[in-house]
C-alpha cells in the first residue's frame, strides 16, 4: 500500500515535470519572438532616424535587425517541425491502439514509421529553437555594442 502510494506521487511528479517542460519551451517561443521583434522595431526606429539626421547608417545595426529576423523565421521553422512531431506521435498511439485491439504487421510497420518520423521532426524542432535564440542573443549583443560604443 505504501509503495503503491510511493510511485503514485513518483507518476505526478513525472507528470508535472513533463508538463513543466512544454510550458517552459512556450514560453521560451514567445520570449525569442517578442524579443526579436522589439529588436526589429528598435533596429529601424534607429536607421530612419539616422536617415532623418542624414547621417550614416552603421552596418552593425543592420546586422543586429537581420538577426533578429532570422531568428523569427527558424523560430516559425521550428513550429512547424514541432507540428510535424506531434501528428505524427499522435499517427504512432493511434496505430498502438489498434494495434491493442487487432494486431498485425501493418500496424506495427506503421507505428515504427511514424515513431521514426516523431522523433525525427524532435530532434530538428530542438536544433531550430537553439539556432533561434543564438540568431537572437547575437542580435541583442550587437545591438547593444553599437548602441554603447558607436552611437
Amino acid at each position: 500500500m505504501e509503495n503503491s502510494l510511493k510511485m503514485d506521487r513518483i507518476r505526478d511528479r513525472q507528470n508535472r515535470s513533463w508538463d513543466g517542460m512544454f510550458y517552459s519551451n512556450q514560453r521560451l517561443d514567445l520570449l525569442i519572438v517578442s524579443i526579436s521583434g522589439a529588436g526589429i522595431y528598435v533596429c529601424l526606429e534607429t536607421i530612419k532616424y539616422l536617415s532623418d539626421k542624414f547621417q550614416d547608417i552603421n552596418l552593425l545595426i543592420s546586422i543586429s535587425g537581420g538577426l533578429f529576423l532570422f531568428g523569427i523565421i527558424t523560430n516559425f521553422i521550428s513550429q512547424i517541425a514541432n507540428y510535424q512531431s506531434n501528428y505524427d506521435g499522435y499517427l504512432m498511439c493511434d496505430y498502438k491502439l489498434d494495434n491493442d485491439e487487432n494486431k498485425s504487421d501493418f500496424n506495427e510497420d506503421k507505428i515504427k514509421h511514424h515513431k521514426s518520423k516523431s522523433e525525427k521532426y524532435s530532434k530538428r524542432t530542438g536544433i531550430f529553437n537553439y539556432i533561434s535564440a543564438g540568431f537572437m542573443l547575437f542580435g541583442l549583443f550587437f545591438m547593444m555594442f553599437y548602441f554603447l560604443f558607436i552611437f
